[in-house]
């Protein structure tokens, strides 16, 4: 059995961002984008009231003891066979930049449950800077970009006559998005598997 501090080791679900790019529907869609989403489902197992220790079961079995601070909030709404369900998505666009574009911008938005529901929380925080294209292979069908700390990246386009809309040296917008969010959830209903049923014999 493993164990975190906080609710949101649940959310702790790094992936690599696929670089990949897709082909804007209209002249004002990005470039290149791509979306990195995966949902988690666990069963809580046992409630510790006084610890504020959940223990929660995944479809493969291993558990997790998980300690909830004051921050999660009505903790007395957990029971025992409560469903979580914790999705992270993560998404990169990129955009030549237009006039009047902001240098670099950042911004975080939260969500809890409301009084008497079941625990629930998200977090959405995106990034906005500014990169250079310094180089494009339309073989390989790939765009290299400077971002103004001088990192350099790479991005594969899924359709390469998007490289014919940008040029080297051409200045972009790069937004990252990261966003995770939970929520409880009592079991679902399920049928009783038997049913009375009786015969009557005739005589």
């Amino acid at each position: 059995m493993r164990r975190f501090t906080l609710l949101a080791a649940l959310l702790a679900l790094a992936l690599p961002l696929a670089a990949r790019a897709q082909q804007g529907t209209s002249a004002a869609s990005p470039v290149f984008s791509a979306v990195v989403k995966e949902t988690r489902k666990f069963t809580i197992t046992a409630v510790d009231m006084p610890g504020r220790v959940v223990t929660v079961k995944n479809a493969k079995g291993d558990t997790m003891s998980v300690e909830c601070g004051e921050e999660v909030k009505n903790f007395a709404q957990l029971k025992v066979g409560d469903e979580v369900k914790t999705v992270y998505t993560e998404s990169l666009t990129l955009h030549v930049e237009g006039a009047g574009e902001a240098e670099a911008t950042s911004e975080t938005h939260t969500s809890q449950a409301k009084p008497g529901e079941k625990p629930s929380a998200g977090i959405m925080e995106r990034t906005t800077a500014k990169a250079k294209i310094t180089a494009i292979d339309k073989v390989k069908g790939t765009a290299t970009l400077q971002t103004a700390s001088g990192e350099h990246f790479t991005v594969t386009a899924d359709d390469k006559a998007n490289l014919d809309k940008v040029k080297v040296g051409n200045a972009v917008v790069v937004t990252y998005t990261v966003a995770h969010a939970i929520s409880v959830t009592k079991p679902a209903a399920t049928k009783s598997a038997s049913t009375k049923s009786s015969t009557k014999k005739k005589g």
